[in-house]
């Protein structure tokens, strides 16, 4: 019986941090956009490209920043929903200020596809727009 418990409590202690580490999404990604709509005059969120980004998970919390903007996007992932997650990001630009939310669901652990919904007001003004990419680890490791 103790040999039994023994072995049981060592195969836990393999198999936690195997699962653990499969979950985290830390590292560099290059998304690419691949559809992008703005109602605004002005202003042009997210080209159709590549744009390379930095995720750093802690837990459920995820922090997305992209490489050049350094923007950060803090959320977390959904307990309901394995491997979807939501982050927020407000900063200033042309004037105003954006608000953005970025809904991503990862397909196992290097590769997902995403939405963003933003919209940019100067407090007197207000437009907005939405679009889609897909995420790819740079090195799955």
């Amino acid at each position: 019986m103790k040999r039994l418990c023994l072995l049981i409590a060592s195969g836990l202690t393999l198999l936690g941090p195997v699962q653990a580490d499969a979950q985290d999404k830390s590292g560099t990604w290059t998304g690419v956009v691949t559809e992008s709509v703005s109602d605004c005059q002005n202003i042009v969120k997210a080209l159709p490209k590549e744009y390379r980004l930095i995720l750093t998970q802690k837990g459920d919390e995820l922090v997305i920043m992209e490489e050049r903007a350094k923007r950060p996007y803090r959320g977390s992932f959904d307990s309901n929903s394995p491997g979807r997650i939501q982050v927020r990001g407000t900063y200033a630009d042309s004037g105003g200020y954006v608000s953005e939310e970025v809904f991503i669901q990862f397909v196992g652990s290097s590769s997902g596809t995403g939405r963003s919904v933003w919209r940019w007001s100067d407090g007197w003004h207000q437009c907005g727009g939405h679009f889609r990419f897909t995420l790819k680890k740079r090195d799955p490791g």
